[in-house]
């Protein structure tokens, strides 16, 4: 069980921002000895789950590649929410992200650039923004659970974009939760305003995130119809992977 940990914890160090590390990097970020890591290294090398790039350097190899595609072909989620996010873009030309939560990371399941002239890039959103820099990762937050959450916080407490003082986060938490939607601008960028919406499963478990990310000045021309239209497409997503809603 150790080493399947360590394992995880050699592939959870690499992102967009950090496709490349030395042996020695990841001896200390594991804290075992350099030649512990590279052994570690060198079996995976060996699998396909990382290669090597140069002396002692690697990054993720063609076996994840291979497993992404196989989750993007096969995936419930997925197939659910294609024809909806492929309708958003043709009606309104918005860019569309379909999000899960990995450990403190978002993962981008899906995701259609937008057709306007003016329009928001796909990496906006990505396992590079922590999730509190967005409100599709605050959405992603409130279901996270106590521990996760608190794990979370002291990891983040440096962020340069610091948590809101514990009793204002834990309402907003609760708040996003109950809503199922949450909209505002990236902590990063101000120009873009993110509007996300919770989708849900037939077991109704939170397991994803859909959000229309749009210019700001676009945004606030009618901020009550991109509210709508978003948790719209999340409810038909939702109701797709066979989520009911509950008659009153």
């Amino acid at each position: 069980m150790k080493s399947i940990r360590k394992i995880g914890q050699i592939l959870s160090l690499y992102s967009a921002a950090a496709p490349e590390h030395g042996v020695s990097e990841i001896s200390r970020s594991l804290g075992v000895s350099t030649s512990g890591a590279h052994d570690l290294v060198d079996g995976l090398a060996k699998i396909g789950l990382l290669q090597k790039v140069d002396r002692g350097r690697y990054r993720l190899g063609p076996t994840v590649a291979s497993l992404y595609h196989i989750l993007v072909d096969s995936s419930a989620l997925i197939e659910a929410a294609r024809p909806v996010m492929v309708k958003l873009v043709e009606d309104y030309g918005e860019t569309v992200h379909l999000t899960v939560l990995d450990q403190s990371r978002i993962v981008v399941a899906d995701a259609l650039v937008g057709t306007q002239t003016l329009r928001v890039s796909r990496a906006v959103l990505g396992p590079e923004l922590a999730p509190h820099f967005s409100p599709a990762g605050m959405l992603h937050l409130s279901t996270a659970g106590p521990e996760r959450l608190a794990a979370y916080v002291a990891t983040h407490a440096d962020s340069r974009f610091p948590l809101l003082p514990k009793d204002r986060w834990t309402q907003q938490l609760s708040d996003v939760l109950q809503a199922g939607y949450a909209s505002g601008p990236l902590l990063n960028d101000r120009d873009i305003t993110c509007c996300a919406a919770q989708i849900r499963n037939h077991a109704d478990i939170p397991v994803a995130v859909l959000s229309i990310s749009v210019p700001r000045t676009r945004h606030e021309i009618q901020p009550r119809a991109f509210r709508t239209i978003t948790m719209d497409a999340a409810q038909r997503i939702s109701e797709a992977m066979g989520y009911m809603i509950e008659e009153t």
